[in-house]
């Protein structure tokens, strides 16, 4: 019986720790995304995306204190383990405090506050996550992670300093405040991206964590492309704009978004789905920056449709190869629904596309 009762309690520790994994990874999930949803101006900041994402990490929150609570107690025996546990629970709870405070959009506080609130949950994490065994294992992963994403920041400050540069030769005072404007962005962006890694370094096994730091890395794109932009504007300086480059940068986020790539395959060949998923997720956010353009949309369907096809046509071709049933019919499964949603996104495409049409002839 005391066999039985002690196989029991160990079950039931494996179960808790399995579940606070879980609702760790949500966590830093939606740490990094409040990071991401609030990176721009205040006034076009998406509060209901970001009012989504803090319910999604208060709501783990709550969970994770009471799983930790009822694993603290069954820690007795281990000397230590269960007030250490609450301890880094706590830690955590107090890290995501000062986050929701710092981006309460009434507080003013500077924006490196909001980054440091997440670089805090994202250590947190990772220590509470040590306490119970579920740390992610390959921690040489995680120190190249961190070091790729401040080698990007670097390549970005080289940046910024040669678009200063450009704002100080600039004669136009609206196309010097652009360039400054751009230059600020575009230092904030990295260092979002920096606090981005950090978050999700402890859990970037987690499907979910990956995806919010490759929105990071979109956001420093996007940022680059703008301040290279804004000095191409500001003065036709050839010498100095030859120094403007966004190579180095693009170079250096290519390198830590391969590196996020990698673990998501496990060292398999990641280049059979990259292409079209690419595809697909560019075309999507086209499809939509398109509304009123029924031309684009038609083409950008089209372009959707077949980026669709090739990923699921080798999806099924994998599972006609897999050896494992149960994969083989997880892999079927998910080509069908995506099938069927790009079926109906495209669908939708069409009515709007023959609304436009309509209203054109009004």
């Amino acid at each position: 019986r005391n066999l039985r009762c002690s196989h029991s309690i160990h079950n039931k520790m494996d179960e808790s720790k399995h579940e606070i994994h879980s609702q760790v990874d949500a966590i830093t999930a939606g740490t990094a995304s409040v990071v991401n949803l609030t990176a721009g101006d205040p006034t076009d900041t998406d509060y209901t995306a970001v009012g989504c994402a803090i319910t999604t990490i208060s709501s783990n929150l709550t969970e994770m204190s009471k799983g930790v609570k009822l694993l603290a107690a069954l820690m007795e025996d281990d000397v230590g383990g269960g007030n250490n546990l609450m301890r880094a629970a706590r830690t955590l709870a107090g890290a995501v405090s000062d986050l929701l405070i710092a981006v309460e959009p009434a507080s003013g506080e500077p924006r490196q506050t909001v980054l440091t609130a997440a670089g805090s949950i994202g250590q947190a994490s990772g220590d509470l996550l040590r306490q119970i065994g579920e740390s992610e294992t390959d921690e040489r992963f995680q120190d190249i992670l961190m070091n790729l994403a401040k080698a990007v920041a670097n390549a970005a400050a080289m940046l910024v300093l040669k678009a200063k540069n450009v704002a100080q030769v600039a004669e136009d005072s609206v196309l010097q405040n652009r360039v400054i404007a751009a230059a600020t962005q575009c230092a904030l962006s990295t260092s979002q991206l920096v606090a981005c890694a950090k978050v999700v370094s402890p859990t970037i096994s987690s499907p979910v964590c990956q995806e919010q730091l490759i929105e990071a890395g979109k956001l420093v794109d996007r940022s680059v492309e703008s301040c290279v932009q804004a000095c191409l504007s500001a003065t036709e300086d050839g010498e100095l704009l030859k120094q403007v480059t966004a190579s180095v940068v693009s170079q250096s986020l290519g390198d830590l978004l391969q590196h996020v790539r990698q673990y998501t395959s496990r060292g398999e060949p990641i280049g059979r789905y990259d292409q079209a998923t690419d595809t697909i997720m560019t075309v999507t956010e086209s499809i939509f920056s398109s509304m009123g353009d029924a031309g684009e949309m038609v083409r950008q369907a089209r372009v959707l449709a077949q980026a669709t096809s090739d990923l699921v046509n080798a999806m099924r071709s994998d599972a006609e190869a897999e050896v494992d049933v149960d994969n083989s019919k997880k892999l079927l499964a998910a080509a069908k629904l995506l099938a069927d949603a790009t079926a109906r996104m495209v669908e939708a495409a069409k009515v709007t596309v023959w609304e436009t049409q309509s209203m054109s002839y009004l």
